[in-house]
């Protein structure tokens, strides 16, 4: 599970510095109005929220707690009563 998060960190740093690169690119040289830096600034920090919120369940998900809350039921076995000459 660890080689799993270190991925999963991995690949979200290199698509955010990917991201960041193209929407550079893409004001710098007039594709996009300045003032839609705004607009990205506020979906970028949204979207670190999420990405940090995601690597906090997955860290979550890795610690094994010790103690949970679930256990497993034992099934009721009534006692052995006698049925006769019955062989069932």
């Amino acid at each position: 599970m660890g080689t799993a998060i270190v991925l999963y960190i991995l690949l979200l740093v290199i698509f955010l510095v990917i991201s960041s690169l193209i929407l550079r690119h893409a004001v710098k040289f007039n594709y996009l109005n300045p003032n839609f830096k705004y607009v990205v600034g506020i979906f970028g920090v949204v979207a670190l929220v999420v990405i940090t919120f995601s690597i906090y369940l997955l860290f979550q998900m890795d610690s094994s707690g010790g103690s949970t809350n679930y256990y497993e039921p034992t099934p009721y076995i009534p006692p052995a009563t006698s049925t006769g000459n019955l062989n069932f």
